[in-house]
């Protein structure tokens, strides 16, 4: 019997399929008893929100994981060094951080954390900025660590667009 030759394709939408199936329902069976366990998470994404906008590099630098990486609304990434010297040399002013709304997903027992949601900051000097991020947090021997931050700027509407 001849098997079918691999379709990359079809093998990573079937990947995707499987693992938002896993995450719902795992989701859907432990929601109740991490009511506690997202009370934690959000407050450590206010801590966070707190320290990006005060600057404040010994916070986040606990607040982070080692192999943090932040991809910024336009598509570079820094690590965990870069985003905190950023910071500290001032090449970052934000006079308004703060999450506008938090969606959490508890995955893995417990052990792992995406938030998404929408955030608004402003840098002196600058407009102000509405984005989309992703956060995933990891639950380590020492606690809560960020691990990944992705945002995405939430553009004008553009639904009377010819564009496409």
């Amino acid at each position: 019997m001849k098997t079918p030759p691999f379709n990359k394709h079809v093998f990573a939408a079937s990947l995707l399929v499987c693992l938002f199936n896993l995450a719902s329902a795992e989701n859907h069976l432990t929601s109740a008893p991490h009511s506690e366990l997202k009370a934690t998470l959000l407050e450590l994404e206010i801590l966070r929100a707190n320290a990006i906008k005060q600057r404040d590099i010994l916070a986040l630098r606990k607040l982070m994981d080692r192999y943090y990486r932040h991809v910024e609304s336009r598509g570079r990434v820094r690590s965990k060094t870069e985003l905190l010297t950023a910071l500290e040399r001032g090449d970052f002013r934000f006079q308004l951080y703060e999450n506008e709304s938090t969606e959490i997903q508890v995955l893995d027992s417990g052990k792992t954390a995406v938030i998404a949601g929408v955030f608004k900051s402003q840098q002196v000097g600058s407009k102000l900025f509405r984005g989309r991020y992703v956060r995933v947090w990891v639950h380590e021997r020492d606690g809560w660590k960020n691990t990944f931050h992705q945002a995405t700027e939430i553009g004008p509407d553009k639904s009377d667009c010819k564009c496409n």
